[in-house]
Parts: structure tokens; sequence; C-alpha cells
């Protein structure tokens, strides 16, 4: 019975955190751009794992009735790989989220002649007299 629950339990929380992960990304499109979008693929590959976990647990009984016990580890090497590869591809997707260029910040437009900005004055430091004291606040 733990043996089952766990076999859930386990896919449930990974398929939850890539379901969350795929609305990050989604909400992150207009500022992170096309990583946004490869990590949102890569969000559904681990998604896709997760349910396909999920749907083994579920339905193992019922395969094992289907094709019998001595083929049933030719099923498992099959699930296994497919397991194998949607995690790969799921993380590589997300590492390469992390690399990918972001979209460029929108620069400001070129001025127009004739209303040139004065650069910003340098920072001057209030000077105090040359015979007082410097004054400290007041307790």
């Amino acid at each position: 019975m733990a043996g089952t629950f766990l076999s859930m339990l386990l896919p449930f929380l990974s398929t939850v955190v890539a379901a969350v992960g795929i609305v990050l990304t989604a909400r992150g499109r207009g500022t992170h751009g096309r990583a946004a979008v490869i990590g949102m693929l890569g969000c559904v590959a681990l998604l896709l794992n997760g349910l396909l976990q999920i749907l083994q647990a579920i339905l193992l009984n019922v395969v094992i009735e289907s094709v019998g016990l001595a083929a049933m580890g030719i099923v498992i090497m099959v699930l296994n790989l497919l397991y194998f590869l949607l995690t790969t591809t799921g993380v590589a997707l997300l590492i390469w989220a992390v690399v990918a260029r972001r979209a460029p910040q929108p620069q400001p437009g070129p001025q127009q002649p004739g209303w040139h900005q004065q650069p910003p004055a340098p920072y001057q430091h209030p000077q105090q007299g040359w015979q007082q004291p410097p004054s400290y606040p007041s307790r």
C-alpha cells in the first residue's frame, strides 16, 4: 500500500512543480522573451513525464494482465526509455532557457534636433565656511 502511494505521490509532486513552472514562464514571456518560451517547453516535457508516470502507476495491474508477466519487462524498459527522454529533454530545455539571451530592453528613441537635454550637473559637496566648525546634528 505504501509503495503504491509513493509511486503516485512523487510523480504527482513533480507534475505540480512542472505545472507551476509552465504558469510562471508563461507570465514571464513579456520580459524574458524566447528564454521563457524555451523554459515553458522544458516544463511541458517534465509535465508529460509526470503524467505518464501517474498513468503507469494507475494502470500497472491492467498492463500486466494484458501483456503477461513475461512481456512486462519489455514494457517497463520502453516506458523507462520514454521517461529518460522526457526528463533529459525537459532539463536540457530548462538549462538552455537559463543561458539563452534575454529579450532586448526597449531603448529610448532618438532625440529630435533642437530638443537636446543638458547633462546633469556633477554633484557638489556642500561647502562650509573656512573658519566655521562642522555642524553636527543635535541630540
